[in-house]
């Protein structure tokens, strides 16, 4: 709760959002509720802002041995007081900060499959960072659902960049520092060089093959950079 959080009484916090104590109090309480204004008043008076954040929806997939586990559509950041609270594992106190226990932790939740516990604990930046050390701690079924989340995620910044250089009139120059770096990049997350470096050169013959790679080896994120390509080839 915001004035919680900031530490005010009711009385301190209606005063500072130019409403009264009673008022403010059935809002608490669920008993009135306020517009979107006077809610936006009451929060902006308190030092924080009224926004709105994506709904994270999980599926229920299988292995081989028909055992289920969560995977999520999608990642999310945690608020930075809370990315490092410890994880209680197995009768273990994990330590976040600490990379090797961050990996364990994170492992962990994943092979937990509980949902409430995934969105406390789990931070988009520091999954991704640690990925490749918790993915061997991972049976193959969760480790491939999992990475496929990793790599859109890791990739949506590619087509993120071209379609925001498509809308200003088309890409800028890449450096043959920046372009490397984009390659090694790509390289990293499977895709094969042939592909990545047709990615990032634009080389024509390269592209075309780059276009035909398989569906599975595609992410929304690198469809759109394959395609953005292709069509700045087209007359």
């Amino acid at each position: 709760m915001a004035r919680v959080a900031r530490g005010l009484t009711q009385d301190a916090a209606a005063r500072l959002a130019g409403t009264s104590q009673p008022t403010l109090s059935a809002y608490e309480r669920g008993v009135r509720s306020p517009t979107l204004a006077v809610a936006d008043r009451v929060l902006h008076a308190l030092g924080f802002e009224l926004a709105l954040t994506p709904r994270i929806t999980f599926r229920t997939e299988h292995d081989d041995e028909g055992r289920s586990f969560v995977v999520p559509d999608q990642l999310w950041r945690l608020d930075p007081r809370w990315v490092f609270r410890p994880v209680r594992a197995g009768g273990k106190i994990l330590l976040i900060e600490n990379r090797r226990q961050r990996v364990a932790a994170y492992a962990w939740l994943i092979l937990h499959d509980d949902e409430t516990l995934l969105v406390a604990h789990l931070d988009a930046a520091l999954l991704i960072d640690a990925w490749r050390d918790i993915a061997q701690l991972l049976p193959e079924p969760i480790r491939e659902a999992w990475n496929d989340l990793i790599r859109d995620t890791v990739d949506g910044w590619f087509g993120d960049t071209f379609r925001a250089d498509w809308k200003a009139g088309g890409p800028k120059k890449i450096s043959k520092a920046a372009r490397e770096r984009a390659i090694r990049r790509l390289a990293d997350h499977g895709l094969p060089d042939g592909i990545h470096r047709g990615t990032v050169s634009g080389d024509r013959a390269i592209r075309d093959h780059a276009f035909s790679a398989k569906p599975a080896r595609r992410g929304p994120g690198g469809y759109t950079v394959f395609w953005f390509f292709r069509s700045r080839a087209r007359p």
